[in-house]
């Protein structure tokens, strides 16, 4: 067999086998992306529900704008009491704590106020 000829088989068998692993792959997670993005727009009340927003001074602002405004302020209530009674001292990472219970907040006005 000549080179020329062992060099087409050899090429052959390589494309064989690509042929064969792209068919026996299992489907990659972008093929389910884009039907898993339409099931969820087509829901009723899903995908384009308008986000509640609060007139004031003239301009409609966004609620989650003010429920995070709220949830700031009452941090710093609670943290004042909490150095009052002496908690604040006993904190170890006061930092997260109190970032964490800004967006607790937040999210607990959002949800009793706006049922979001």
């Amino acid at each position: 067999m000549t080179t020329k000829n062992a060099m087409q088989s050899d090429r052959q068998k390589t494309s064989w086998k690509r042929a064969t692993m792209r068919s026996a792959r299992l489907p990659t997670c972008g093929m389910w992306i884009s039907p898993c993005l339409v099931a969820a727009t087509s829901t009723p009340g899903a995908a384009f529900a308008l986000a509640p927003s609060v007139p004031m001074f003239g301009s409609y602002f966004p609620s989650w704008l003010l429920c995070l405004f709220a949830g700031i302020v009452l941090t710093i209530i609670v943290r004042v009491v909490f150095i009052v009674i002496g908690l604040d001292d006993i904190l170890r990472w006061r930092v997260p704590a109190y970032m964490s219970m800004a967006l607790g907040l937040t999210f607990f006005l959002s949800l009793a106020i706006f049922g979001r």
